[in-house]
């Protein structure tokens, strides 16, 4: 009766495979995405339910680097401050445009509230909090980068949750067929 061992080591081994592949297909905690259609009107949905950039505002604690990614059809900025201050980009300015499918990560090294939007589309606005709220805006010590990602990829968001309903189900299968010695017919 070997085969109890080796189902258990492979039901083990799955859950360890699934909770390790998980993470990856949902987003992640420091993504920012830009909402396909955010830079079609000043009247999109998003502008109202001020999502363009989603999650916003997005809570993170100093020296997390934050992912933007555009998931939109048109190609965007990510600059620092507001359309109507003196002083935007003066924190962060993504320099080109992040064209569909790509990413702009900037680190953000000191607490406090980031405003930024996107100069070619002013009407998507956002905001970053970093460590506890704070009123005044601090310029962080950090470097831009900016990555490419190839095509125009939506990776949906699965939450927390998904890593452990799929290891549930996988181990579910692995005990049905362990004990029936056969796959179930739907």
């Amino acid at each position: 009766m070997k085969s109890k061992p080796f189902g258990a080591l492979f039901g083990l081994l799955a859950l360890v495979a699934i909770l390790g592949v998980a993470p990856a297909f949902g987003q992640t905690a420091n993504e920012i995405d830009m909402t396909k259609g955010a830079g079609a009107a000043a009247t999109a949905d998003c502008v109202a339910a001020k999502n363009c950039f989603s999650p916003n505002p997005l809570n993170v604690t100093p020296g997390t680097t934050v992912t933007w990614k555009n998931t939109d059809t048109v190609s965007h900025y990510v600059t620092s401050g507001q359309p109507s201050d003196n002083t935007t980009g003066t924190v962060f300015d993504s320099g080109n445009l992040i064209k569909p499918g790509s990413t702009y990560q900037f680190t953000f090294a000191n607490a406090g509230t980031y405003d930024y939007f996107c100069t070619v589309h002013p009407w998507m606005t956002g905001q970053v909090i970093v460590g506890a709220a704070s009123t005044t805006t601090n310029t962080p010590t950090a470097n831009t980068t900016t990555t490419t990602t190839p095509g125009n990829v939506t990776v949906p968001e699965f939450g927390p949750v998904a890593s452990i309903v799929l290891a549930i189900a996988v181990m579910s299968m692995v005990v049905f067929v362990a004990k029936t010695r056969g796959i179930p017919k739907l």
